[in-house]
């Protein structure tokens, strides 16, 4: 990403990705305020109709009165049933498509950055960001500031009814309603605090049961698991001892209100006791000021809750806001030249990690043309990988040109090079889900025949006959049954599913003893045909029928036998 570009979109955070997905659904976002607003004006006539009934049927005797008014009652009831029951659909619908909205703005910048950027921030933490803070925004944007305009309504709208019936009470109502704000603010930020360090300490459990459950085995193989539970038991410990404190001072913040309210009741009770005595109140009219004032003090704690809610939302979009300033890599649609099978040259290639001074690779040389097998061996942090990532468009070279065809790759279109370029990982992913949908990660609309054919160039026919169902077993409980060689031929079989014209082997053998090795390669020529490879291995002796060959030292590549730049 320019630096312009992402000057400019860190400007505009925290809010700016925010507003985008709600004004795409503001006329949804009308449609629900409007019936918010319906029903907190549907929830002022119940005490009225309940003092109508009182002056005007009980106290005068008058049956068919007090029983329009009970009919009138039910009506209302009924209605607001109905337009709650209306509302919570329309609120779900707009709530989880917002939320989706927001995931899938926040994921297509993740997956725009670079590994190193990936690498940098834990599991744990990345996932109370993507779930927690998320979550908390959404619910600011739509919950809290839906519920803060009603809450401002029934507020206003109950205050107003008072004073139809006694300005002097509601005079009194309306001094105490800035009291109990003040008692609540002065609580807010104490309670926000803990609040906002009992998150945290969900990130760090969240990362604890993913590391694990990531690494389970290497725990029970290291006979580690009374340290994990101690490990447990002092993060629950701690969890404990920061929701204790929140729920303490959540105590503390409402336990004013609840006694302002207790008092406003009493004082109601009492001035209006003596009014109905003095025959300048009636008693229906007491009992509905009885009812709104319930409807007045309820709303306070809302609206403060908007507050509070604000407080959240700002340190959670705060947050999200670190990771959309993380630098992204070029837009993968943004070129839109394409070129076909050809020659891929690198010249003069350096990279380095940020931060860093050395170069990790320093003036690289290659060339492959289409259909060789070619190998670059070289130990472990030479940049063979780095070599890879370059090459697939999730690093950017900070010197030098990779070309395909003539055509700088920084030129082409990602998607589509990635089309042709099939990479086989050093550690192949086995996907959550069916084998099925593994296979057809690379490839939807394939077949159950053309996935059966795959698996069985690659050798894995009987083993796939051999799974309880077949095709559709879940990896999810597979994963832990597969060996390596198994692993690193579904890897292949997938690949062959994308028919590419370039593959990427990123150790492919790494986890095969000398033999497996050798027959994997085999396979390899096997089943590749004409397809050009390029092969990153320290263990290059487990290869034949190269090509050339290279090795990479200090930065650079010590060339065996290798085609000039066109």
């Amino acid at each position: 990403m320019r630096e312009t570009d992402s000057a400019h979109d860190s400007g505009a955070l925290p809010w700016g990705w925010l507003y985008r997905p709600l004004k795409a659904r503001r006329l949804a976002l009308a449609r629900l305020l409007g019936l918010s607003l319906l029903a907190t004006l549907l929830a002022l006539l119940p005490p009225l109709l309940t003092q109508r009934l009182i002056d005007q049927g009980l106290m005068q005797g008058d049956f068919t009165t007090v029983a329009t008014y009970v009919a009138a009652l039910v009506v209302v009831g009924l209605a607001s049933l109905g337009l709650q029951g209306l509302t919570r659909l329309q609120h779900v619908a707009l709530s989880a498509r917002l939320l989706l909205s927001l995931r899938r703005s926040l994921l297509r910048h993740l997956l725009r950055l670079a590994p190193a950027r990936w690498q940098a921030r834990g599991r744990g933490d990345l996932m109370s960001r993507l779930d927690g803070d998320l979550s908390i925004l959404q619910g600011f944007a739509l919950d809290g500031l839906l519920g803060g305009l009603s809450n401002l309504l029934g507020l206003v709208g109950a205050l107003a009814m008072m004073g139809l019936f006694s300005p002097t009470l509601m005079l009194l109502v309306a001094v105490l309603v800035p009291i109990q704000w003040l008692w609540l603010r002065a609580w807010r930020p104490a309670l926000t605090r803990r609040q906002q360090a009992l998150r945290e300490q969900s990130g760090d459990i969240s990362g604890f049961w993913q590391d694990t459950l990531a690494h389970g085995p290497w725990f029970q193989g290291q006979a580690l698991e009374a340290s994990r539970l101690n490990r447990l038991q002092g993060l629950g410990h701690e969890q404990l001892r920061r929701l204790l404190a929140v729920r303490w001072v959540g105590f503390l913040s409402d336990m004013g209100p609840q006694l302002i309210l207790s008092l406003a009741r009493a004082g109601v009770l009492l001035l209006g006791g003596y009014l109905v005595i003095q025959g300048r109140l009636q008693l229906g009219e007491l009992v509905a000021l009885l009812a709104y004032l319930g409807m007045v003090m309820a709303p306070i704690g809302g609206l403060l809750g908007l507050y509070g809610g604000w407080q959240r939302a700002r340190v959670s979009a705060a947050r999200l806001a670190e990771l959309f300033d993380e630098p992204a890599m070029e837009d993968p649609y943004r070129g839109e030249r394409s070129v076909g099978p050809g020659e891929l040259c690198l010249e003069g290639v350096g990279f380095r990690h940020p931060g860093q001074a050395d170069w990790l690779l320093d003036g690289v040389d290659l060339t492959l043309v289409p259909g060789q097998k070619v190998l670059i061996d070289g130990p472990s942090g030479a940049g063979k990988s780095s070599l890879i990532r370059l090459l697939l468009g999730l690093e950017t070279p900070e010197a030098g040109e990779i070309r395909v065809d003539g055509v700088p790759l920084a030129e082409l279109s990602r998607h589509h090079w990635l089309k042709r370029v099939a990479w086989v990982e050093q550690h192949p992913s086995l996907l959550r889900g069916s084998l099925a949908e593994t296979l057809r990660a690379l490839a939807p609309e394939a077949s159950e025949d053309v996935l059966r054919e795959a698996l069985g160039r690659v050798g894995l026919g009987d083993w796939l006959e051999a799974l309880p169902d077949r095709l559709n077993t879940e990896l999810g409980d597979l994963g832990g049954r597969v060996s390596g060689g198994q692993r690193s031929r579904l890897a292949l079989a997938r690949a062959l599913l994308k028919q590419p014209t370039l593959v990427l082997l990123d150790e492919p053998t790494a986890a095969l003893d000398p033999d497996a090795a050798r027959a994997f390669d085999a396979l390899l020529d096997e089943v590749l045909g004409d397809t050009t490879r390029l092969i990153i291995s320290h263990q290059g002796g487990h290869f034949g029928n190269l090509d050339a060959r290279y090795r990479l030292e200090q930065g650079r590549l010590v060339t065996v036998e290798a085609a000039s730049c066109l």
